[in-house]
């Protein structure tokens, strides 16, 4: 659990990224036996994000909060897609769950999907401190500590260090060959599918690609260990799906940029739906893939 930061991590980092592995844990042993079937699709009602809340949403939300009651190394509030805001004590701190990020791809049994899970010590995306991805549908996870960097299980073959220190992946120069994205439903986008050429830049010709697995957290992991270059997210995104991995793809050296007014380190952690943004990973020109991204969308958010 603490090989391969950047430096020592403290006895609460330990304890936090143990309780977030138990949790993510019990996550997957509950959503199994319902992924891709019709108990699982049984609908339940809607949640504290609004969307409406699945038995595979329910049940794994329920399975990972009680283990997160009882492996929880100090006091915490909560917020969760399903069960909402949940406040705790006074000083305690912030846990963001996403019980299963990639739900309709979990619903209809086709991976990938995950636990995106991260504790903050503040209000905002910038006071998140630790963050735990698990993909429930592989043995691979992603964590993340503030200032200690990004660690990806199991470790890549050949990893390197990236711009933040940590070994995740191999090591990427300034060619943009997979761009992932996340669009949502189609009709709420005017840009075409040719547009999205911009974000490799000029000369990018035919080794780009674009996939979209369906999970916001899994496609940040993947920038943050260089498996993939660009994520292109023109939905509006909860903080749920996205505080974790982004703190993995700055603690990994690339960044991330909100494509309206707003500024992505400052949006709250709450389950509002934010602002559509693009990240990237370590070694990119991100003013070249903000003003690509901005003109994809031509001045829509999506």
């Amino acid at each position: 659990m603490t090989q391969g930061y950047t430096r020592s991590l403290s006895r609460s980092e330990v304890e936090w990224l143990e309780a977030l592995e138990a949790v993510a844990a019990a996550g997957k042993l509950a959503v199994a036996p319902l992924a891709g079937t019709p108990a699982g699709r049984t609908v339940l009602g809607r949640g504290g994000g609004g969307d409406i809340t699945l038995a595979l949403d329910g049940v794994t939300e329920d399975t990972m909060l009680a283990v997160l009651a009882r492996s929880a190394p100090g006091p915490y509030s909560v917020v969760s897609e399903e069960v909402g805001v949940v406040t705790g004590p006074v000083g305690a701190v912030k846990v963001i769950v996403d019980p299963v990020d990639g739900s309709l791809n979990a619903k209809h049994g086709l991976a990938p999907y995950c636990a995106a899970l991260a504790v903050a010590y503040g209000e905002t995306m910038d006071d998140v401190a630790i963050a735990y991805t698990a993909d429930y549908t592989r043995e691979v996870s992603f964590a993340a500590v503030r200032g200690a960097g990004v660690v990806r299980r199991p470790a890549a073959p050949s990893a390197a260090v990236s711009a933040g220190g940590a070994s995740t992946g191999p090591a990427q120069g300034a060619e943009v060959e997979v761009v992932l994205l996340e669009a949502g439903r189609p009709h709420g986008y005017s840009f075409g599918y040719a547009d999205l050429a911009r974000l490799a830049g000029e000369g990018a010709g035919s080794e780009m690609r674009v996939r979209q697995i369906g999970s916001l957290a899994l496609s940040l992991g993947y920038l943050a260990a260089g498996i993939a270059d660009v994520l292109f997210a023109p939905v509006a995104s909860r903080s749920v799906d996205v505080a974790g991995g982004l703190l993995m793809v700055w603690e990994s050296g690339g960044d991330a940029a909100a494509l309206d007014q707003t500024e992505t380190r400052r949006q709250p952690l709450d389950l509002e739906r934010r602002a559509p943004f693009v990240a990237w990973r370590a070694g990119l020109d991100g003013e070249r893939i903000e003003a690509a991204a901005r003109a994809i969308l031509g001045g829509r958010s999506g």
